[in-house]
């Protein structure tokens, strides 16, 4: 806990710094302490990303960006001196019920961060794309040694940048520091809903955010994408929504420059982008003298995907299928990329590929309804905020913006209806539509408090007592982690499993494999390159093909060798 609390006062830090630059050099011009925070972030993953391109994520990228920040605190300290003012008189402003909550919430936080990682796909590729870029940066043809590392999300690199591998190997808590900004955030307009001479219901909605943690604590222990996601939408809502009858400059930045960060951490949220758009459109006269320097970050932005995209995937526009015109002579092989792509889209309605190809879209709808665990779940939640949203939509002060928001979800969810309606790439409208209707049920502030209790407590049985999960979760450990007191000092290692390995060499191409994951895709923590045997063996005997490296520089990256 600790090492971890130590590296995120680091983290926020540099980031706090090159954040206010940021928001100095593009004019965003926003005085929040948390959007502050995830400009930097922005910032930094940029710089990350192109940085990897070319080299490894390593120490001497941390020489760089500690120049490049201490370069930014000499020219910007009035700015970074303001920023901590405004950040000690906002604390000191909580009530002190709030403070309280606070500082509980980063103990636990910091406590499930310290613990073992639960979610599975930390196993499967969150570690070694972060691995992979911290030893070798970016690497070519990467997705033909394991699927999921040509996804390489914005917010691994990210992770990359703050991992520290040269000094320490248990650092991967990125997650868990974003879901705490969250709350601060929320925690924040909660106390000027409840303390505050003006009752703005969406100070409310936005600060009922921390009723999620009792579903979120579970993923902060792994660099999750979609925490960050849940978190920035939270955000990008709450700006939209408050400024979507009067322009504001500030809030119009804001907007685009999250949205785009959105982008680059999970392709999936490209929605967002039609709340800037919204915006331009609505206050076009106003909005279009302000466009210059966001063409230039989007463009910076589409830039680092496609590029990121050639060179792990061969393929510009990766996730979707390649265009031979498109695309280098890594890319996978078209065999493999037609077969995942039905087996992604097929898995969103919970039936095999045969079946989706068979089934009317009612059968599959069912199908994807009744799922069993969360999905079902979250499902079925998502279509009943659908229907019974507008009715609490059109009785609210903010019925405009949140008309916007609910046919932004539905026109996201149709979209995933034809690629992969999977509930984590909708659940940022499920928190937000979640969000409005309990705060048009809440009447007290009593009842305010109760439930801001309850979901700080909820979260911490669990942790301290761990909670078998059969009928919630696919993870096959199905056992949530348990705090232990030695955590305290020495945080668990960034994978549940031991790191017990075999190595197997195919012609120039040294490979090594777990010896105690059974999962089909896991490598946990093994050492570089690495591969599950079932997924060796699979891809040999259904595919006919074998990861292989172009050249005797691993850095020249892999191709599917045929064996045909």
């Amino acid at each position: 806990m600790l090492l971890i609390l130590l590296s995120w006062v680091y983290i926020l830090a540099i980031s706090i710094v090159l954040g206010l630059c940021i928001n100095k050099g593009f004019k965003v011009f926003t005085t929040d302490s948390v959007v502050t925070i995830f400009l930097g972030f922005f910032g930094i993953t940029l710089f990350t990303g192109f940085w990897a391109i070319f080299f490894a994520v390593s120490w001497q990228f941390h020489i760089i960006l500690l120049v490049l920040s201490a370069i930014a605190l000499k020219f910007n300290g009035h700015a970074v001196r303001s920023y901590f003012e405004n950040l000690k008189q906002e604390i000191h402003d909580l009530s002190q019920f709030f403070k309280i909550i606070l500082g509980l919430l980063c103990i636990f936080i910091l406590a499930q961060c310290a613990s073992p990682p639960f979610i599975i796909d930390n196993e499967s590729y969150y570690i070694h794309t972060i691995k992979w870029l911290n030893e070798y940066g970016l690497v070519k043809g990467l997705v033909n040694l394991h699927l999921f590392l040509g996804q390489t999300s914005g917010w691994h690199i990210l992770q990359s940048a703050f991992s520290f591998s040269f000094v320490y190997d248990s650092f991967n808590d990125l997650s868990g520091l974003c879901l705490l900004l969250g709350n601060y955030f929320a925690i924040v307009r909660l106390n000027q809903y409840v303390v505050g001479n003006e009752k703005n219901k969406l100070d409310l909605i936005i600060g009922l955010f921390p009723v999620f943690n009792v579903f979120l604590f579970q993923f902060i222990a792994a660099p999750s994408p979609d925490i960050a996601v849940y978190v920035i939408g939270l955000i990008v809502f709450y700006v939209f929504a408050k400024n979507y009858s009067n322009y504001s400059k500030m809030a119009f930045t804001t907007i685009a420059v999250l949205s785009l960060f959105l982008v680059i951490i999970k392709i999936s949220t490209f929605f967002f982008l039609a709340f800037p758009l919204v915006i331009f459109v609505k206050h076009f006269v106003h909005a279009k003298k302000h466009t210059r320097q966001l063409i230039a970050l989007g463009s910076l932005t589409l830039l680092l995907i496609v590029v990121k995209n050639l060179v792990v995937t061969g393929n510009a526009i990766y996730p979707i299928a390649s265009i031979e015109s498109l695309s280098l002579d890594w890319h996978l092989p078209k065999t493999i990329e037609t077969y995942f792509q039905n087996y992604g889209l097929a898995y969103g309605y919970n039936v095999t590929p045969e079946i989706f190809e068979t089934a009317s879209f009612l059968e599959l709808f069912k199908s994807w309804l009744l799922q069993p665990d969360l999905h079902g779940i979250f499902n079925g939640l998502m279509i009943l905020l659908l229907l019974v949203s507008p009715w609490f939509i059109i009785k609210s002060k903010h019925q405009k913006a949140f008309g916007v928001i609910y046919s932004v979800a539905v026109l996201n969810l149709l979209f995933l209806f034809v690629v992969s309606p999977q509930y984590r790439f909708f659940f940022p409208f499920v928190i937000i539509l979640s969000l409005y209707i309990l705060s048009m049920l809440i009447k007290k502030q009593k009842t305010i408090k109760v439930i801001v209790s309850l979901c700080l407590v909820v979260p911490v049985v669990p942790l301290l007592f761990g909670m078998k999960v059969t009928m919630l979760s696919e993870n096959p450990t199905q056992t949530t982690s348990v705090f232990k007191l030695n955590y305290i000092l020495n945080p668990y290692n960034n994978s549940q499993f031991e790191s017990d390995f075999k190595t197997l060499t195919f012609e120039n191409t040294t490979l090594n494999t777990p010896t105690n994951i059974d999962f089909f895709w896991a490598t946990g923590n093994t050492p570089i390159p690495a591969i599950n045997t079932k997924q060796l063996e699979y891809f040999k005997t259904y595919f006919k093909i074998i990861p292989q490296q172009r050249t005797e520089d691993i850095k020249d990256g892999f191709y599917s060798k045929s064996l045909e």
